[in-house]
């Protein structure tokens, strides 16, 4: 089966509930490492949550992304719409001006006024849409705190702490470990 949205969706998703739950920031290695997800994609879809402004980068090796927004204000459908834009539910070939029983002009009945197969869909389309915009980031933050066990959330922010410290601890430092800053005399 095929999903209206793709990965892109998904990944931007997970990664913002992930942000959501902390408030130090997270860098795109750690959110792939920690989801077990292309490195590569993932920093694409952040360029895009960047742009549409749900994210913030901070530089430097304690850096990565936060929030741009508290969850609240992070609408599920501005999500989907930063990393899959102009996705849409149908798109109508408009075949109905295509019937065999007229092989050259369809009668004016089957081709006035919008195809209803497509009218139909676009008002799901709608309805879906409207939905989505009224679920926040946080709304999904609280779903994950009713089901997930207190150990899970303090282990998913112990990794990323884990993480954090064993790149700080890194910086200055050769291939073995050793402190690769300049020679005391």
């Amino acid at each position: 089966m095929t999903s209206l949205y793709g990965a892109a969706a998904e990944y931007a998703l997970h990664s913002l509930l992930t942000l959501a739950a902390r408030k130090a920031p997270a860098s795109v290695k750690d959110l792939a490492g920690y989801q077990q997800i292309p490195e590569r994609f993932l920093a694409k879809v952040f360029t895009r949550l960047t742009k549409a402004g749900l994210v913030a980068a901070s530089e430097g090796i304690a850096g990565g992304f936060v929030l741009a927004r508290p969850p609240e204000a992070i609408r599920v459908v501005d999500i989907l719409d930063a990393v899959d834009p102009d996705r849409t539910l149908f798109a109508c070939g408009e075949i109905r001006r295509q019937c065999a029983l007229y092989p050259k002009t369809p009668p004016r009945w089957a081709v006035t006024g919008p195809c209803r197969i497509h009218a139909f869909l676009q008002e799901a389309e709608e309805r879906m849409r409207a939905f989505l915009a009224t679920k926040s980031l946080a709304d999904l933050v609280g779903e994950l705190g009713a089901k997930a066990p207190k150990a899970f959330l303090e282990e998913s922010g112990a990794w990323f702490d884990r993480r954090k410290r064993e790149r700080v601890g890194r910086r200055g430092k050769d291939k073995d470990g050793r402190s690769s800053g300049p020679k005391e005399a």
